[in-house]
């Protein structure tokens, strides 16, 4: 028997019915009403050396700041160090708006300070709640994405790419108690949270909280934390309902159930974390008389929007002026040169590190980052630590489409440039090697 303990907790974080939701653009109305809870989960791990948690949470991400301030509460409770704590969002486009994103709704601030606290609180009672356990990893074959930046005559528009990039697994971390009860499933797979549209108007957690509830109802006493994986260019497929939704969360949650049954488990697990802040550069603005014809454009489109644009279109429109405000500024300033804080997380869970990524982080990031990492596993997750926005590789910045020429609007100032990519797969390997020394 090893010197491993866990403990797990969860926590109900539906928002009230009124809020409006987050992530599409065309929604008629704020929310009418809760078709499944929203929930945020702990998993604690310690050995005699290292203290590590792993939260998650169902969301369409989190600022920097929330981030932040939950990390504060977790240190002032329980002394954990920042970089020891990885706050992993679902993505959910059937939430709340947070304040990672502008433009596609009102925030509800009352919420989103409860929030805070309610996800700190759900790190406390795993962190108290630990006890003796044995740990193993495993990965299945599983899938519920497409590649979604199809390539037409005009571009790259949002699709469906049967020849693009996938990652057809669920990653595992499976825990027991010592005597061999289920107490988590910590589990990984990339897919846009989007089965349901922008016709929805309640709130649920989509495919990924159908998966942790099919885990939960098989395996009694677990915990089911689903982590989102690097999903920018990977919608669920199909989409439309709450039934197509509930059968992709069978296929994962199936999955889960399969790698949990037979992954070894041990006792002698090494626990380590590290983390690096990469400041990524952004694209300098335009010339003033580009941004001010940009604003002219924008005003004009907002104030002669057809009698039937939506609730949340309109949102999106004002959005839009007051975005492009802001860069007149920044442009009659002459600042040039920006750049936003962009941190790779790792954790060390045994053999396998686990790879946070803020941002709507691209499929060929988790790929590239494993084939650099030494560890025997390496899973990476995005929507970690924050989000702010897509992260294409550079061959996609040269593609164009939405990811790259228009999403920045409700995240950044500016977009990233393509340089982004090289700083973040050095960054990635240099914290993932600093913990296999």
């Amino acid at each position: 028997m090893g010197s491993m303990i866990a403990g797990t907790s969860q926590m109900v974080i539906t928002p009230p019915v009124g809020v409006d939701l987050c992530g599409f653009a065309g929604r008629p109305g704020p929310s009418q009403g809760v078709h499944d809870d929203l929930y945020a989960k702990g998993l604690f791990l310690a050995d005699q050396s290292s203290e590590v948690l792993l939260l998650t949470a169902d969301l369409i991400g989190l600022s920097e700041g929330d981030v932040a301030a939950i990390r504060d509460l977790l240190c002032q409770e329980i002394g954990l160090p920042a970089d020891a704590v990885m706050v992993s969002c679902s993505h959910t486009h059937s939430g709340p708006c947070t304040h990672c994103i502008g433009g596609l709704g009102d925030w509800d601030e009352a919420y989103l300070a409860l929030l805070v606290r309610k996800i700190a609180s759900v790190g406390i009672m795993a962190a108290k709640h630990a006890q003796p356990a044995l740990l193993g990893w495993a990965r299945e074959p599983a899938r519920v994405h497409i590649n979604r930046r199809q390539h037409t005559d005009k571009g790259i528009k949002l699709g469906v790419n049967p020849e693009g990039l996938t990652l057809p697994w669920v990653d595992v971390l499976v825990v027991q108690t010592a005597p061999g009860h289920p107490l988590a499933r910590w589990f990984c797979h990339a897919a846009h949270a989007v089965t349901l549209g922008s016709d929805n108007l309640l709130v649920s957690a989509d495919w990924p909280g159908f998966a942790q509830a099919t885990v939960q109802g098989a395996e009694p006493g677990a915990t089911a934390l689903y982590a989102q994986g690097c999903c920018g260019n990977l919608n669920s497929d199909p989409r439309g309902t709450f039934e197509i939704a509930q059968r992709q969360g069978w296929v994962i949650g199936g999955a889960v159930l399969k790698g949990a049954a037979l992954a070894p488990r041990t006792g002698d697990v090494v626990l380590d974390h590290a983390a690096q802040v990469v400041d990524l550069p952004l694209q300098d603005p335009p010339s003033v008389e580009e941004a001010e014809q940009a604003l002219a454009a924008r005003r004009e489109a907002r104030d002669n929007a057809p009698a039937d644009t939506t609730y949340q279109m309109r949102k999106t429109l004002d959005w839009y002026v007051r975005w492009h405000e802001n860069l007149l500024a920044v442009t009659r300033d002459g600042v040039i040169g920006r750049t936003i804080p962009f941190e790779v997380a790792a954790l060390r869970i045994g053999d396998a590190v686990v790879v946070g990524l803020p941002g709507e982080v691209f499929a060929e990031y988790a790929v590239n980052i494993a084939h650099r990492s030494p560890a025997e596993r390496t899973i990476v997750t995005a929507y970690t630590n924050g989000n702010f926005g897509y992260v294409p590789t550079q061959a996609a910045f040269a593609e164009g489409g939405y990811e790259v020429d228009h999403a920045y609007y409700f995240y950044l100032p500016s977009m990233l440039t393509p340089d982004c990519e090289k700083l973040i797969l050095d960054a990635a390997e240099a914290v993932v090697r600093s913990l296999f020394v």
